[in-house]
């Protein structure tokens, strides 16, 4: 009976786990943009500007800051906030009426921005 009880007890805790990510975990933490439409980072644009990389850090408080660092000039710094919905999130950025939309699978986020698709991955 003792076995019983440990054994669900650990999935209780397994379950409730803030670790998790997805529709029933937390989100929360910093990815690394691996790739813009299935291209690998350093990515060109049309325009000629090469984003190096970026980094997407998912705050426990809903808040979000992302940080991209470009061939030429200083890192751009974007802040927000941001929800998860059963697996699908939302990026909301300060000063600014877009919405980002996206979905988290395992350690995987991928953000549908202004007409390119990004995979970032959870360090």
């Amino acid at each position: 009976m003792r076995r019983i009880a440990l054994l669900a007890l650990a999935i209780t805790m397994v379950g409730c786990s803030t670790d998790l990510t997805g529709p029933f975990g937390s989100v929360a933490g910093t990815y690394m943009l691996e790739r813009i439409n299935g291209d690998r980072l350093p990515y060109t644009f049309s325009n000629g500007v090469t984003l190096l990389s970026d980094e997407l850090t998912l705050f426990r408080d809903g808040s979000y800051e992302d940080v991209s660092r470009y061939a030429a000039g200083s890192p751009r710094v974007e802040r927000g906030f941001y929800e998860n919905n059963d697996g699908a999130v939302y990026l909301q950025p300060e000063f600014s009426n877009e919405e980002y939309q996206g979905s988290v699978s395992g350690r995987v986020l991928t953000l549908f921005i202004s007409g390119f698709t990004q995979t970032f991955e959870k360090r």
